[in-house]
């Protein structure tokens, strides 16, 4: 077989430096230890269009006639937690979501000192504390809990700590028990350490329209804030809709709406108004003949029709191609779709190549739909995962440009 290999491909049109190791294995460059792989030496490119994620929150307050709160929980559905919470930041956004303490101590140890809600912890673990001395709102999820809460509250707190009640209204996950919300309620306002900002709960089925079983979850939502409103218990927050309860239901009446992968314009069942951000592209670092008959790949689970041209591409499925789509991905090289041959390994990918294809050829995994035809909803169909499965597979050697 014949190959094309272009000797240091890594420092393509980088000038690169060359590198040292310390005795610990870590690269140093001008005398500085770097712990982690410099943007500059990454062939996979995530590009993110920063204008359509303010497009799509435009988008989505409009049809749920709220203020929307951005949800980076898994850092960003891949997309990278700590930038894209200056974006949205910069875009007007008060109120952030994530799921984790952690990701939400992460977000605050890093500069952001707006509102950030979480939801899910280890009551008895140490980032409980941390979270209460950075003055982040918290989600109380189980009424079984709220002593235990209340009672490591630091007593030298000059703030007091902001508390959402997750209520479970039929989802059956992590959240306070329906009946016995009300009770949890006024068991967490006779604390004077507690500021009650917030109620919350989570929809089963929100891209299904007039579902019964979410407009029986609205319906227990909407009654308990009537009950609690008798009490004179009004938290100033009241949210349970998700991206696609902003399209299929009325949730007008709530302070705002969660959206999360709505943002990047993707959901589970696709939305027109919403502008795809993504386009995830690397490179061609190897060309080579193949004979008929010759097995790629491990396994050699394709075998060359014909004697064929293929261009090896850096990316796999340690990075974020689904290892599922082995032979039946595409991608496109030079405007044309070119089939991946074989199985996915963990760092590259084989697909067939044309005479007119160089080293160095970008290589368009998907894209927005007008730079590169194919999306990641082509990516859902072959590998039936779910667009937001896939990019929060994101792996760490993914380089993402904003812009």
């Amino acid at each position: 077989m014949k190959g094309t290999l272009k000797r240091g491909y890594m420092n393509r049109d980088r000038n690169k430096t060359r590198r040292g190791k310390t005795r610990r294995g870590k690269t140093r460059r001008n005398n500085k230890i770097i712990t982690g792989i410099p943007s500059r030496d990454k062939d996979i490119k995530a590009s993110i269009d920063i204008s359509a994620i303010k497009h799509n929150i435009n988008v989505l307050s409009s049809h749920a006639k709220t203020d929307i709160m951005p949800v980076l929980k898994a850092n960003a559905y891949g997309n990278g937690l700590l930038e894209m919470a200056k974006i949205v930041r910069r875009f007007g956004s008060k109120y952030i979501g994530v799921a984790t303490l952690g990701e939400a101590i992460l977000l605050r140890k890093n500069g952001d000192n707006g509102r950030i809600l979480s939801w899910l912890y280890d009551i008895d673990g140490p980032e409980i504390k941390d979270a209460m001395h950075l003055d982040l709102d918290i989600a109380i999820f189980d009424e079984t809990i709220i002593q235990k809460f209340i009672q490591m509250i630091p007593h030298n707190l000059s703030k007091k700590i902001k508390v959402t009640m997750f209520v479970d209204t039929g989802i059956n996950r992590a959240g306070i028990t329906y009946d016995k919300a009300l009770e949890a309620f006024q068991e967490v306002i006779k604390c004077d350490k507690i500021e009650l900002v917030g109620m919350m709960s989570h929809l089963v089925c929100s891209q299904i329209k007039n579902s019964p079983i979410v407009n029986e979850q609205l319906r227990k939502f909407r009654d308990l804030r009537e009950r609690l409103a008798e009490i004179n218990i009004r938290p100033p927050l009241v949210h349970i809709a998700n991206s696609l309860a902003c399209f299929n239901y009325d949730v007008s009446d709530f302070t705002l709406a969660r959206s999360g992968q709505a943002l990047y314009g993707t959901t589970i069942i696709k939305q027109p108004e919403l502008k795809l951000a993504t386009t995830l592209t690397s490179y061609i670092i190897q060309l080579k003949d193949v004979k008929k008959g010759e097995g790629i790949g491990y396994d050699w689970t394709y075998k060359a029709p014909r004697n064929m041209r293929i261009a090896i591409v850096p990316i796999g499925y340690a990075d974020i191609i689904p290892r599922n789509a082995s032979n039946k991905m595409y991608v496109y090289i030079n405007d044309t779709k070119r089939k991946m041959l074989g199985s996915v390994s963990m760092d590259q990918i084989v697909v067939e190549a044309k005479e007119k294809d160089k080293v160095n050829d970008i290589v368009y995994i998907f894209g927005n739909g007008k730079n590169c035809p194919q999306t990641i909803y082509d990516i859902e169909k072959i590998s039936k995962m779910i667009p937001i499965e896939i990019t929060s597979h994101t792996g760490y050697r993914v380089n993402r440009i904003y812009n």
